[in-house]
Formats: structure tokens, sequence, C-alpha cells
């Protein structure tokens, strides 16, 4: 990627004659710092510069693709960003939308990124011609679910009992849609990959009362891997409701069962309309002069 604004983030670290995976392993060395999930704006700007280069080579060619080498490094560095990617993905954050130009700006004490939603699901398609990178993509919004969900307080009701959950959900439903995306032809090998990469990272999880945002995370990683199949559709698909039972059975009594199954249908409406909207971005990436 011969992109300028990137070479200017990357500094003095960018060289001409580098290859993809050089390249790749300096995104990720210059957007993600020591402490997971916080970044310096320094590191954002990086951050953000690399989705606008992958973006502007996935409009160049009409096609969500991205060399095979930068794969694996630019996802790791998103994925280290999945609590902006989150807020992209629901819409929900007006900041994120007033922000989209600017890329990466100081909130407080803490550093944000932000880009175009319709960039965001063409380049999180690119990466996840890789499973591995899909996977790790999908596990990092998911552990975001999760904190969202453990800090719903006590008999909480309204936007403050809803709102983690759809948000999780509308993210979800992007991810879907990628899945969807893959040719039938690699399908299955493709989501028998995605498995394998959960199964191999998972681990036992903690009881909810230690670590609920930790238990939350690990039991929809240990249950998608028992439970989903690679054949027929709906690929993780039904996500959304794996991980709200996870989280109602660990809370216990506290949860009112009609709001649950009401919460229950609005986020499966909210990733099924979601994956459709993967479906037509990516649609008009390959077609532009069809796109509304």
């Amino acid at each position: 990627m011969s992109d300028k604004p990137l070479q200017r983030a990357l500094g003095t670290t960018y060289r001409a004659e580098m290859s993809c995976g050089d390249l790749g392993k300096a995104i990720r060395q210059a957007a993600t710092g020591p402490t997971p999930g916080e970044h310096t704006l320094r590191e954002a700007r990086v951050m953000q510069a690399s989705l606008t280069a992958v973006g502007k080579e996935i409009e160049q060619q009409q096609e969500p693709t991205i060399a095979q080498e930068l794969r694996t490094p630019v996802a790791a560095a998103l994925a280290d960003y999945a609590q902006d990617t989150g807020e992209i993905l629901n819409a929900v954050n007006d900041a994120y939308i007033d922000h989209e130009d600017d890329g990466a700006w100081q909130d407080g004490k803490t550093v944000r990124m932000s880009a175009p939603l319709d960039e965001l699901i063409d380049v999180l398609r690119a990466l996840s011609q890789s499973p591995d990178a899909y996977a790790d993509l999908r596990a990092a919004h998911v552990r975001q679910c999760a904190v969202g969900l453990a800090a719903v307080p006590s008999r909480a009701a309204g936007p403050t009992y809803t709102a983690p959950g759809r948000n999780c959900a509308a993210g979800l439903g992007y991810y879907d849609g990628i899945a969807e995306d893959i040719p039938d032809s690699q399908s299955k090998q493709w989501r028998s990959d995605v498995l394998q990469r959960l199964r191999n990272s998972m681990g036992t999880p903690p009881a909810y009362s230690t670590d609920p945002a930790q238990h939350i995370t690990a039991s929809w990683q240990r249950d998608a891997v028992r439970q989903v199949k690679v054949g027929g559709s709906g690929f993780l698909t039904d996500d959304s409701t794996r991980i709200l039972d996870i989280w109602a059975t660990a809370r216990g009594d506290d949860l009112d069962a009609r709001k649950l199954d009401a919460l229950q249908e609005d986020m499966g409406s909210d990733a099924c309309s979601r994956a459709e909207e993967t479906t037509k971005q990516l649609a008009c990436t390959r077609e532009p002069s069809k796109c509304p």
C-alpha cells in the first residue's frame, strides 16, 4: 500500500522497499501499545490511516480483498480497537459519526478512533479472507459485548437494560453478513478453520462472581465450538441468543423473563438487519454503479 497518509502516520518506521509482511508488522507495532485497548493519539492515527489505506485499495479494485501477508497483523491491530469498532458498528454514539473524518481524537483521558461505517465493513470483509483474522475480530467484539452486559446493574430497566445487548447484536450482525459472503466453494473449510481458531484460543470460564465479562466471553467461546456446525446456513448467527442465555443464567433471579424474551427478539432482529446491510454494502463495493 503506497498511501501517503499511512506513510506519514508511520513516520520513520515506513520504508519504500517494505514487503507487505513487514508493513503489516509495522502497522501492528505502531497502532498498539503495552496495555490492550488503550492507545495514544499517534497509535490511533496509525490505525485510522491503515483503515483508510486499505479502504482505498478496496475501492480501486472494487473487491474487498487485501494482501495475504497483511491480513493477520492488521486484524490483530484492529482487534485491539474493538471498543471503537463496536461503537462504529452499532452507530449509536454520535461522537463516532462526528469524528469519522477526523479519525482519532482525545475524549478526556481516553483516545478514540473512528472511521466511516461502509469503509469498516469493507475492511473487515477483506481481513476475513483469513479465517483466523475473522475469529479473532469476532471474539474481540464478543469481549466488548461481555463488558457491556456485565455492567448492567441489578433490576435495570429501559435503555440501561436493553442497550448493551442490542449494541452487541448489531455488531454481530455485520460479522454474520461477512461470514455469509464467503464463497460457497470455500465456506466449509473457512468455517472449520474459524472454529478451530476459537478452539485453540479458548480457556476455562471463570466464575461469574469472579470475572463476569470473562465468564461470558469464555463461555461463549466454549459453547460456540461445541454447538456450531460448519454445514448449512446461519454460521454463528445464533450468537446473540447464545450470549444472552449465558448472561441471564449467570445473573440468576434478578432478570424478568418477559423482558428477557423481548430483548432476545430485538437482538435477533438487530443482528438480521445488520447482516442484510452488510450484504448490500459489499454488493455496492463490487458494483458501485448500482449503489443507491
